[in-house]
């Protein structure tokens, strides 16, 4: 592989130097911030120039001071990725990256908390997002998700179809997670979480976040009232499961929160519960909806990819469809980094890091690197069946004590998604120019939604 002429990336050769002295930060320059906050601003291209410029003037290793989050250290490397991924338990925590959405997850929330609290919730909700009989049954839900889906989208004229996906991995999680199964309850929850999923993505929520020490959160009357009016709906749901003796036998995910019992015996709060409820929907709704997106929009402009997804589908594999949702996952993830807040002294690249400063793995940037992935803006899922890529080269999920618990899962519900509407749907798209990407929050969008024609529509079996 070669590397790319048009800014090498500056190697670090030291990851965790027995360091002596004071704690110390990588270098910055008087533009390092403007630099890297104009291209977080932006996403697409323009983010990835701007980080390529940062890589070629200071090396992998960047400190970008901010208003909000104070120095935050830049890890542009796949090694230094690699570094931060496998530090030892208690040198990193999930800290201020995560606090961004707190008000929403709640205090007990497994993207909050660290140590114990974290690993106890990560053998409790694991299980079931990777269990192949457990999958298999939430794969029944998703496939008829799918199939509404399909059947509610119009035939014949361009429309966006993101909010089309949003609405179907609201239901999944409705039913998978939440374990609503009445129409009659189905829709006030709808109704209350779309309007709260919707708040927790809107440019209003980095503006008022900035503010929070002012009371910009605290004092937002339309974000305390839908969430107000979300958790009556969840405790009320909470309620009714704990009172129905199915639940014993039932596999939705607030079921398994209402049999398990901690280390001492206890049940869990129905405060915890509830947190919990509230992450895995905001976790797993918007960035599923995002990529299944970006897959179609990928795929319907790649005649030769999406011609090999159908002959795969028909010949009942699925390694092909892996393959799309992978390459998705490396052009277009629609979280293009993690982070972690260090805890005590760290060391990293031949620095020691003082406490609270917050490392950021810009994965997004990485993964479109010409030296790790040949002709990186090409949209080819065959580099996904030549081999495993290396963990930090290739991390749309996160990775260590803090990965994306839901991984499995999201890849299963996109490559449902996938085989439901191409199989039953001819789609087309409006123009041949690729969509921008538009950067909303943290979440790498396509610009105009993923416009796509639905040309015909065969009936359902």
């Amino acid at each position: 592989m070669t590397r790319s002429r048009r800014h090498p990336v500056k190697e670090t050769t030291n990851l965790a130097l027995p360091l002596a002295g004071a704690p110390s930060l990588p270098p910055q320059a008087p533009l390092s911030t403007l630099l890297a906050l104009g291209g977080l601003l932006t996403g697409g291209r323009p983010e990835q120039q701007a980080y390529e410029r940062l890589a070629h003037r200071h090396g992998p290793l960047v400190t970008v001071p901010t208003p909000m989050l104070g120095n935050v250290v830049m890890l542009l490397e796949p090694r230094l990725v690699r570094a931060m991924m496998s530090s030892p338990p208690g040198a990193l925590i999930s800290g201020r990256g995560n606090a961004v959405l707190g008000f929403l997850y709640g205090r007990s929330s497994m993207f909050l908390v660290d140590g114990e609290p974290h690993h106890r919730l990560r053998r409790l909700l694991v299980p079931p997002f990777r269990n192949r009989d457990t999958l298999a049954r939430y794969a029944e839900v998703i496939e008829a998700v799918a199939e509404d889906v399909l059947d509610a989208l119009p035939v014949g004229k361009p429309f966006a179809l993101l909010p089309e996906l949003r609405h179907g991995m609201l239901e999944i999680i409705l039913r998978v997670v939440f374990g609503i199964q009445d129409e009659a309850r189905l829709q006030p929850f709808r109704e209350a979480m779309t309007e709260l999923l919707d708040l927790s993505t809107s440019a209003a929520t980095t503006a008022r976040f900035a503010l929070r020490r002012w009371g910009g959160l605290r004092r937002w009357e339309r974000l305390q009232q839908a969430l107000a009016r979300s958790n009556a709906l969840i405790y009320d749901q909470i309620r009714r499961h704990r009172e129905d003796p199915a639940t014993e036998q039932r596999d939705d995910i607030l079921a398994l929160l209402l049999r398990t019992r901690t280390e001492d015996g206890n049940l869990l709060t129905d405060t915890e519960i509830r947190d919990q409820l509230v992450t895995l929907l905001i976790a797993g709704h918007e960035t599923t909806a995002t990529t299944l997106a970006w897959a179609m929009e990928r795929l319907l402009r790649t005649p030769d990819a999406l011609a090999k997804l159908k002959a795969d589908f028909a010949a009942g594999s699925t390694a092909y469809a892996d393959a799309v949702v992978s390459e998705t996952l490396r052009l277009r993830p629609p979280i293009p980094m993690f982070s972690r807040e260090v805890a005590g002294d760290f060391e990293i690249g031949g620095y020691r890091l003082p406490p609270r400063t917050l490392l950021v793995a810009h994965v997004g940037y990485i993964h479109q690197r010409a030296d790790l992935f040949p002709d990186p803006q090409a949209f080819r899922p065959e580099r996904f069946l030549e081999g495993r890529q290396e963990l930090g080269s290739y991390s749309p999920f996160g990775g260590g004590l803090h990965s994306c618990i839901g991984n499995h899962f999201a890849a299963l519900e996109v490559r449902l998604f996938l085989r439901v509407l191409l199989a039953r749907g001819d789609f087309g798209v409006p123009s041949n120019s690729p969509e921008w990407q538009m950067r909303k929050t943290i979440l790498n969008l396509p610009w105009q939604g993923a416009r796509v024609t639905l040309k015909r529509r065969a009936v359902r079996p």
